[in-house]
């Protein structure tokens, strides 16, 4: 059975950024993903698949795999709706049509994000904006703020896991 967005007892709601999302080749990028789900995410529900036209990149079913190397997704986002994608080093075969599925069943949502991965070196001369519309605006973008505040979530959530690794193996320096 399919559903949609008005599920009784809440509605599953999925956002991505506008189309296209551009990066030059070697950054770091965070393709966001946002969900909600009328209330609390119950983590034994949850299902995030992360699929770049038919092929997985990552996925969330009780535990997380990345058939994408370096590929990540923050358990800590995912309980507050943040199922945001983490891709190191982005190259060309990174680029094309990215599909974030959420499943918080019985309720299934996904949306799509296109992903341009643009050398500016290699951009027409008239077009330099295509990549960085946003380099030499005064404010900050919002859009770029977020992406840092999950980032940092993400790396939270990486330092509290190697410091709990390392608890009994070294001591703090």
């Amino acid at each position: 059975m399919r559903t949609q967005e008005g599920v009784e007892g809440g509605a599953l709601v999925v956002s991505v950024p506008t189309s296209p999302v551009r990066a030059q080749p070697g950054s770091d990028l965070l393709l966001g993903c946002h969900f909600s789900v009328g209330g609390t995410v119950d983590m034994e529900l949850l299902v995030v698949q992360w699929k770049l036209g038919g092929r997985l990149v990552a996925e969330f079913d009780s535990t997380p795999s990345y058939p994408r190397a370096g590929a990540s997704l923050s358990l800590e986002g995912l309980r507050v709706g943040n199922a945001s994608l983490l891709l190191p080093r982005v190259g060309g075969a990174d680029a094309g049509l990215y599909t974030c599925m959420v499943i918080h069943s019985p309720s299934r949502e996904s949306r799509q994000v296109e992903l341009r991965v643009e050398d500016p070196a290699k951009l027409p001369a008239e077009e330099p904006e295509a990549v960085a519309p946003h380099a030499c605006a005064p404010d900050p973008d919002p859009l770029v703020l977020e992406k840092l505040d999950q980032a940092l979530t993400l790396l939270q959530q990486i330092s509290r896991t190697l410091e709990a690794a390392g608890a009994g193996g070294g001591g703090k320096a």
